[in-house]
Formats: C-alpha cells, sequence, structure tokens
C-alpha cells in the first residue's frame, strides 16, 4: 500500500531546492541569461526543422524554471537583488517566446502582424510582470508591465476600430505619456524606482511617437515622409527636454540617455530642409532661448565676501556677562524670645 504523499511538505521541498542562496546567486542569474539567450538561438536556428509544439514545451519548461526561481529568491530591505532582477526578466523573455509559439500553435502565421495576437500576447504579458512589479517590488518589472500594456492598448484599438492613417495611434500615445507622467509623479514618493521606471516608460512613449512620423527604420537616413506639426513638434521636444531635466534634477542616467535618443530623432524630423529656405519656426526659436539662457547665467554678478581660511579669520567680538543682580537683604528673624514671653505674661494673668 503506498503511503499518501504530503503534498505541500513536497512542494516544499521543490521550492527550498529552486531558491537561489545569495551568496550563488550571481552564479544562477547569469547561468538564467545564458540559459534564456540559448533557448531564443535555438527557436532561431531550428525553426524550419522542429515543430510547434516542440518549441511551446521547450520555451514552456524554460520559463517556468527560470521564472520561479526569481519570484522565490530572497528580497535585500524589501528590494530584489541584482541576481533576481535578471531572473525576472529573462523569465518574462522566455514568457514572450512561449506566447509566440502559442500563437503559432493556434495557426496564427505571423503573430507580430495581427492586432489580436499582439493584444493577448502583451496583455497576458503585462499581467504575468505585475506579479514581481508589486509583489516582489521588482521596478523593471514594473517597466515591462506598463510597456506592454500600452502595446496592448495600441493593438486594442487597431483591432476594434481599424483607425486608417498614423494620428490615432499618436493621440493613443500622447495618452499613454499623460497617463506615465502622471503615475510617476504618484508614485515618487512611496516607490521612486518605480517612479523612475514610469518617467523611462514616457520616454519610450516619445519615442514610438517620433517613429509614427518615419515610413521605416531606413527613411531615418533618407527623405522623411511627414513632418510633425506644430502641436507634434512641441510635444517631443518638450519630451525630450523634459527627461534630461529629470535626469539631472535627480540623478538618474536611464531619462538622460532616453532624452539624448529623443533629441537625436527630434534633430532629424524637425530640423529638416525647409523649402523657404530661413530658420523659423524651431531652429531659430530654440537659438534665442539657448543663447538667452546661457547670457544669463554669465551675467555679472556681485563679488561675495572672502571666506575665513586657516591664516585668515573673522573678527570676533567679546560678549560681556550679564550684570550680576545687587544683594538682597536678608529678612529680619522674628523674636521669638519676646514672643514667648508674652505668651508666659499672658498665660499668668489668665490664671490669677
Amino acid at each position: 500500500m503506498v503511503p499518501p504523499v504530503n503534498r505541500p511538505a513536497e512542494l516544499d521541498r521543490v521550492f527550498d531546492g529552486l531558491r537561489p542562496h545569495p551568496h550563488r546567486g550571481d552564479i544562477v542569474g547569469a547561468g538564467a541569461v545564458v540559459l534564456a539567450v540559448a533557448i531564443a538561438m535555438v527557436n532561431v536556428r531550428m525553426d524550419a526543422t522542429w515543430g510547434n509544439g516542440v518549441f511551446l514545451v521547450l520555451d514552456l519548461l524554460a520559463f517556468a524554471l527560470v521564472f520561479t526561481m526569481g519570484m522565490l529568491a530572497e528580497l535585500e530591505e524589501g528590494r530584489p537583488r541584482p541576481y533576481q532582477s535578471a531572473l525576472l526578466v529573462a523569465g518574462l523573455f522566455l514568457l514572450a517566446l512561449t506566447l509566440y509559439r502559442l500563437a503559432q500553435v493556434f495557426s496564427v502565421e505571423s503573430p507580430l502582424s495581427a492586432s489580436g495576437t499582439v493584444f493577448w500576447i502583451t496583455l497576458i504579458l503585462s499581467g504575468v510582470a505585475a506579479w514581481p512589479a508589486w509583489g516582489r517590488n521588482s521596478s523593471i518589472c514594473a517597466l515591462i508591465e506598463v510597456v506592454a500594456g500600452g502595446i496592448s492598448l495600441l493593438a486594442f484599438v487597431d483591432l476594434v476600430f481599424k483607425p486608417h492613417g498614423p494620428t490615432t495611434t499618436r493621440w493613443i500615445l500622447l495618452f499613454l505619456l499623460a497617463a506615465y507622467v502622471l503615475a510617476s509623479l504618484w508614485r515618487r514618493d512611496r516607490e521612486r524606482r518605480h517612479a523612475v521606471q514610469l518617467v523611462n516608460a514616457a520616454g519610450l512613449a516619445v519615442l514610438a511617437l517620433e517613429a509614427t512620423f518615419f515610413g521605416s527604420v531606413l527613411t531615418i537616413f533618407g527623405p522623411l515622409p511627414a513632418a510633425p506639426g506644430f502641436g507634434w513638434a512641441l510635444v517631443i521636444l518638450a519630451g525630450g527636454f523634459g527627461l534630461i531635466a529629470y535626469a539631472a534634477v535627480d540623478r538618474e542616467p536611464g531619462p538622460g540617455y532616453l532624452g539624448v535618443l529623443v533629441l537625436a530623432v527630434a534633430v532629424l524630423l524637425i530640423g529638416r530642409p525647409n523649402p523657404n529656405g530661413d530658420l523659423v519656426f524651431w531652429p531659430l526659436f530654440l537659438l534665442l532661448v539657448g543663447v538667452a539662457g546661457v547670457g544669463l547665467g554669465l551675467r555679472p554678478r556681485r563679488r561675495l565676501p572672502p571666506e575665513p581660511g586657516s591664516e585668515r579669520t573673522a573678527p570676533t567680538t567679546p560678549i560681556r556677562p550679564p550684570p550680576e543682580p545687587p544683594p538682597t537683604e536678608p529678612e529680619a528673624e522674628p523674636d521669638t524670645q519676646r514672643t514667648r514671653s508674652t505668651r508666659r505674661l499672658w498665660a499668668d494673668e489668665t490664671d490669677d
């Protein structure tokens, strides 16, 4: 007779075996990243040889292993360690591969070209990423969550309304940009690292907005099919300068890198040759603002007094102690002897 199996205890043993120890976490995280790259390479190399079902099982097992280790890893002062973040990101990458192969199993030839498929893939990815983002306080997973959620919203609108032209996509990106900025301000004092990642998501939204003005990636270095109007140019420039200002004030490098990239693309979009051959409007306006800012910072100022050093000390003024209060005369003690004699004399007269 087979004895009953205590399933919770067995699962605890399995989880304890999969939980990376902190002093070996870096090795486990590095191995997981290499494993994820190897699985992706196998998907590419054997795509024409193996069936989609084989890839689905392979990717699913790899995702379950890596993502479980990332969720079981111990936190450090309420935050995930670097190797835990590597495990979680590698696990979400393997989940994306798994969902891609699942769509192919459902007979979708080009999953990334179908709006409906992109919608449910990114929606599931966003939901799974939200688990470690808020359950394990992982900021990088929060970035993946909001970016995947934004792509899911774009795919849903394209699936349901089938808009013509990029105007609808640009307005949705503008809505996402405002939502990311407001969410960052809301979480700034509570989860600062999550707030920074929301700012990074806003920078990615601005880059996506710029990409809508290119016919393809190859047209970046060729003739542009369309130029942004005044309003879209204002949004792009404000986004780029805002990212750099945020990075400078809060000393966060990520938004600064995105801001530089946004402004570099803006130079190609907004600074394109003008048929009239003049500098109106944005080049001349930015030139005047830049010159005014530099001149304002270099304007003459009053000379400050020298700081006291080791050889030069500031003069000191002695402080006189407060005057002592005048001595008070001691109170006269009552004549106790006379009082006693009076009381005795009064007592004798009473007896008589």
